[in-house]
């Protein structure tokens, strides 16, 4: 742990971390992403929840990685939506990782594919809409 936890704020927003890590696990099984993956170190102990420099919460010995690279993911503090965790590429830009009902968003899947074209994103959202996703 790497912050002061205050009862009951943040058995809430832990809670909805990890809540939000499972959904990650649950969404990759049909995701189309098979150089995704959820990723578990350490967790003999727990999960190791910790704080960044923003009041975010991550979990560090659990991590997503696609094509081989670790991704840095966080749900900012208080958030009150069901599912609000985002994704940080390396070049700095935040990516929404589901929608409001738990399904990665257009986004999120054309990033776990690795097609960056920007017409992946438009192809990826009225998949989604047809129920083809």
């Amino acid at each position: 742990m790497s912050y002061t936890r205050v009862i009951p704020r943040d058995l809430f927003n832990e809670a909805n971390l990890l809540k939000c890590y499972g959904q990650i696990y649950i969404a990759l099984e049909t995701a189309m992403a098979p150089d995704a993956s959820l990723v578990d170190g350490d967790t003999e102990e727990g999960f190791h929840i910790t704080q960044d420099e923003n009041g975010g919460l991550t979990i560090t010995n659990v991590n997503l990685v696609v094509r081989g690279q670790v991704q840095r993911l966080s749900r900012p503090l208080n958030s009150r939506e069901a599912f609000p965790l985002y994704l940080e590429t390396d070049d700095g830009d935040e990516i929404e990782v589901f929608s409001a009902g738990g399904q990665f968003t257009p986004e999120m899947l054309v990033f776990l594919r690795g097609d960056q074209e920007e017409d992946s994103v438009t192809e990826v959202a009225e998949s989604l809409m047809d129920g083809e996703i």
